[in-house]
């Protein structure tokens, strides 16, 4: 089995998924097929895993979301989708700065 990843750590499962969301820039990866290779596969090179630094502080956010603050994340999301971190970042923090203000009124 075959999985595509980019130098940023963008993983894809299909060529066409790897073109969106990398451009030219990714590598062709074989993967174990038998399930306990592949788990292990899977858990050391952390695919589709967060990291320690990606878990979300959630310590004083809000239980709900305005529509404004909402639309921001969504986008934020479909750009961290496409491996375009920076514009995901800076939506991000528009989209959880919108939240806070609404929160402290």
């Amino acid at each position: 089995m075959k999985l595509y990843k980019n130098s940023d750590g963008v993983w894809a499962g299909t060529q066409a998924d790897a073109r969106k969301m990398c451009g030219k820039d990714y590598t062709v990866v074989d993967v174990p097929v038998d399930k306990p290779n592949l788990l292990k596969f899977l858990n050391l090179n952390q695919v589709g895993s967060l990291t320690s630094n990606d878990k979300p502080d959630t310590s004083d956010e809000p239980v709900t979301l305005n529509k404004d603050a909402m639309s921001w994340i969504r986008w934020s999301h479909d750009c961290m989708c496409r491996g375009q971190y920076d514009d995901a970042k800076e939506m991000l923090r528009k989209g959880l700065e919108l939240a806070r203000k609404d929160n402290d009124q």
